[in-house]
Parts: structure tokens; sequence; C-alpha cells
């Protein structure tokens, strides 16, 4: 049997906000069956708004095809509840705004996933979950979301499913489709997410992620199969402050922004990775450490977004951690404003690096550019080997600034 659990103190509150909706499901519990429906299926119970202030678990109701309708953008105040199997139908931008003080805990299975869907089948039909909670139990698990994202994330397009700045969301075993623009949003650098073995396909592109956050864009998501297929990285101010690993997802990473790492962080870029950078962005390494090393089998690429010599900054070293090393790597389009930027990789004095079996190709600058103290006449923390050079102006090139 439907039913809406609530609080006993504001039960006599739900039973006068849906006294329609409950008359129908009361008939469908008597002993006269199902209900009037000579097919035997129980209708949607249309939900208000209202009853979002208290706490309230959606249950599953083997005889409707869908559960629920939601014909509202609702504010969820307190915990949201969804019991495997349930089926949630959304009109036209309708949606749930997870409040600070909220949560969610929506749990189904395998074979009985939560299903949130539009009522209409076109892309960007309801606005989609939008989280402001912080809540550490927020989890989204063998959910399947689709025809959301008319919900537009700081003018860069409608987006299904968003963590907004302070808020949190675990989302594991999950499918998001058909997104008007991006599947999920996570584009503040003091949200919190993790992501695991979900789908994210059929939308134009599937994750906006904060360079704090890129980590947690784990290889066990398929990220393929969009329009535009990348994750993209939205930069910030702020760098890296912890030791943090970029894997080997199935789409490149695009990143908007200059990449930090302080001194308190680690950037580790593992094997197969490949990473496009738009104009006028580099890694800047001027504290923290750094280590970008593929394999014979898989190299770590890092081109341009759009190909040929200068259409991207560069790598810039400006530190002595010794684990700061580049092997088995592609580098190719940098060099973008060569009189000031002198390599695709640019050391400042006694820079520690160990750069080996790496190529460099079509680049505006030199494939390597170091400054030198005075007296020296190289750097004594930098070694390199089996470089290859394709269509760059110089080779390597030490010089005091």
């Amino acid at each position: 049997m439907k039913r809406i659990m609530k609080n006993q103190f504001n039960k006599l509150l739900f039973l006068a906000t849906f006294t329609i909706s409950l008359l129908v499901v009361s008939c469908s519990s008597d002993d006269d069956g199902p209900g009037d429906d000579p097919s035997g299926l129980a209708p949607p119970i249309e939900l208000s708004c209202d009853i979002f202030g208290e706490d309230v678990l959606l249950v599953d109701n083997p005889d409707a095809p869908v559960d629920y309708i939601i014909s509202c953008y609702a504010s969820v105040e307190k915990k949201l509840t969804i019991e495997p199997g349930v089926v949630v139908h959304f009109t036209e931008h309708a949606g749930l705004n997870f409040k600070p003080q909220s949560s969610i805990h929506a749990v189904g299975t395998p074979d009985k996933p939560i299903v949130m869907t539009g009522t209409e089948l076109s892309p960007g039909w309801w606005k989609g979950i939008v989280v402001h909670s912080g809540s550490n139990t927020n989890i989204m698990e063998h959910v399947d979301i689709s025809y959301g994202g008319s919900q537009i994330v700081n003018g860069d397009g409608p987006t299904s499913v968003v963590v907004y700045s302070g808020a949190g969301l675990i989302m594991k075993n999950s499918t998001i489709k058909h997104s008007e623009k991006s599947a999920f949003d996570a584009r503040y650098r003091d949200s919190d997410v993790t992501l695991e073995n979900n789908t994210f396909t059929e939308n134009i592109q599937p994750l906006n992620i904060s360079l704090q956050l890129a980590h947690k864009a784990s290889a066990t998501n398929d990220f393929s199969g969009n329009e535009l297929d990348r994750v993209q990285i939205i930069s910030n101010p702020s760098a890296i402050e912890e030791n943090v690993v970029w894997q080997n997802i199935n789409v490149p990473f695009r990143v908007t922004g200059n990449v930090g790492v302080s001194r308190l962080g680690s950037l580790t870029i593992e094997p197969g990775t490949i990473i496009e950078m738009e104009p006028g962005t580099r890694f800047d390494i001027n504290e923290g450490g750094f280590k970008m090393v593929g394999t014979p089998d898989l190299p770590i690429v890092v081109r341009g977004v759009q190909s040929g010599p200068g259409s991207w900054l560069g790598i810039g070293l400006g530190t002595i951690n010794p684990m700061n090393e580049i092997g088995f790597a592609k580098i190719s389009d940098a060099g973008q404003d060569p009189e000031n930027n002198k390599g695709a990789v640019i050391l400042w004095t006694n820079t520690k690096l160990n750069i080996h079996d790496t190529e460099f190709k079509d680049l505006a600058s030199c494939g390597v550019y170091g400054y030198l103290r005075v007296g020296q006449s190289e750097n004594p923390n930098y070694s390199s080997s089996n470089l290859t050079f394709i269509n760059t102006p110089c080779t390597e090139l030490f010089e005091r600034g």
C-alpha cells in the first residue's frame, strides 16, 4: 500500500494537506482491490510543496507505474527518504531544492532503482536536484535521473544535479541522462562530493567540477556517450591544498583556468590521462609537488583545446619538491605568448625536475626553458633524458633571468 510517512506530531497537518490524494490511496487499500481503474493500476499521488517542511518518506507502491508527481519547485527543509523502487515524475520546471538544514537519503537497489524523470521526455523538462545541504548523510544510490536541467548554474547552462557551495552529496551506482546541458555540477571549492560507479551519458556534457574536487571524478564512472565527452575542471584563484590524484577517466579533462598547488598539497596524474587546456591556461606549481608520469603504453597527453602552436601557456614549476617528475608524456600546442612565456615547461632557478621519455610537439616556444642564478651554468636539480621535439623553435634552453 502506498504511504507517505511523517512524524506523528505532524500527522494531522499531513492529512489536511493530502485529503484528496489519501482518499485515492485509501480506496486502493480497501478490500475492493486496487481501485476503479479497470487495468488494476494505481494512480500516482501528487505531492504538495507544503509537506517538505517536515521529514518525509516516499514508499514504493508496486501497483503504481508512477508513484508520485511533483508539480512545484519544492524547498526541502528536513529529511527526505526515498525507498527502493519509487518512481517520481516532475512537471515542467518542477524540482527539489535541498535547503542547508535538510538531507536526502535516496537508496535504491540494482533490481529496484529509484527513478526521477519528467512528465514529458524532453531534455530540460524539469529543474532537477539542487543541494545546499552540507549533511554528511546526503546520498543517492541506484537512482536513475533523466530529462532534467532547467536549472541554470552561474550562467553555464542547465544542469540536472547541482551541489552548491558548502554542500555535500554522495552519488553511487546511478545514472543521469538526457540533461539539457550538464548532468552534474560541483564547481564550488568548498563543496564535497563522492562520485563512484555512475553513468553520465546522452547529455550535452557529463560533469563540471572544481579544481579542488577534480580528483573525485573517479575512473569507476562512465562519462562517455555525451555530445561533448569531457569532464570540465572549473579553476578558481585557490590552489590544490591536499595530496590528490587525477585519475585516468574515459574522457579528457578540460581545464578552464590555472592549476595551482599549495605548499601543503601535491598533484599526481595517472598514466593514460588526457588533459585539454583552454587558451590562457597553465599549470602553476610554485609550491607543492607535481608528478606526471605515464607508461610507454599509457602516455599522459596534455594538449590545447585548439590544436596548433601557442594555444595554451605551459607547465610552470618553481619548487624543489623531490616528487617533481614528468615522464612518458606528450605535450603539444603550448607556448602561448612566447616573448614572455619561453617554454612549454618553465623552471625557476634551482627548480627540481626529472623529465624523461617525453615528446614536445607543435610549440610556439622552447620545449624546456629554465632560469639560472648569477654564476650558474646549469640547474643542479634538473635532469632530462629521451626527449623528442617536433616542430618546436628550440629544445632545452637555460639562461640567467
